[in-house]
């Protein structure tokens, strides 16, 4: 008897171990795009002349990292476990800015870094918010964009643009899908404004 008791309580307590392990998978991480959206502008004839290069945008703390990032009231902007950009913020934006830009015509040549083409233009920026906000079922996108010279550093345009759109929910797709929004707002507005910018005097 005792060792059928003994028996018994080991595949009980196998069974329940299973039982457990069942109910609570490992979630499974995922990783989101930033889609591109169609320019809204096309200009007939390049607002910069020659080769625009833009380069991999700046951020700070959290955002500098893949997690897709979000903010609560009292403990600041924090990280999801399993939720990931394809690509860092800020890569993730030079390339949809390179794609945008070519799209509208803005430049006779839109590159990254390291193609060694010699630049006319350079394009630079930071991150400031791209973050979800699930407390008030929004998202909050903030970039810095400037355009100088490449070669006397002459400001072409320098602006920053913010903006925080509702989520159909407080689940991470909700958010990377009105995040995605948000950053078609900022380069439509980016570009757009582009268009309306005076190019600097050359330097003597």
């Amino acid at each position: 008897m005792g060792m059928t008791r003994r028996a018994f309580t080991i595949l009980l307590t196998l069974a329940l171990g299973a039982c457990a392990g069942a109910a609570a998978p490992t979630p499974k991480d995922t990783f989101w795009r930033l889609e591109a959206a169609p320019p809204a502008t096309r200009f007939a004839t390049p607002p910069l002349p020659g080769v625009l290069e833009v380069d991999r945008l700046e951020s700070d703390g959290v955002l500098s990292e893949r997690a897709l990032a979000y903010r609560s009231a009292g403990t600041g902007v924090q990280r999801y476990r399993y939720d990931f950009w394809s690509e860092a913020p800020g890569l993730l934006i030079q390339d949809r800015l390179i794609e945008e830009l070519r799209a509208a015509g803005a430049a006779d040549k839109v590159v990254p870094p390291g193609l060694r083409l010699p630049p006319d233009w350079a394009l630079r920026g930071k991150i400031k918010h791209f973050e979800q906000i699930p407390d008030a079922n929004k998202v909050a996108v903030e970039i810095e964009l400037a355009v100088v010279g490449a070669r006397d550093g002459g400001l072409v345009l320098l602006q920053d643009y913010a903006v925080e759109r509702d989520t159909r929910g407080n689940e991470p797709q909700a958010a990377v899908e009105a995040i995605a929004h948000g950053v078609s707002q900022v380069v439509a507005r980016f570009i757009a404004d582009l268009g309306a910018a005076k190019l600097p005097p050359p330097r003597r």
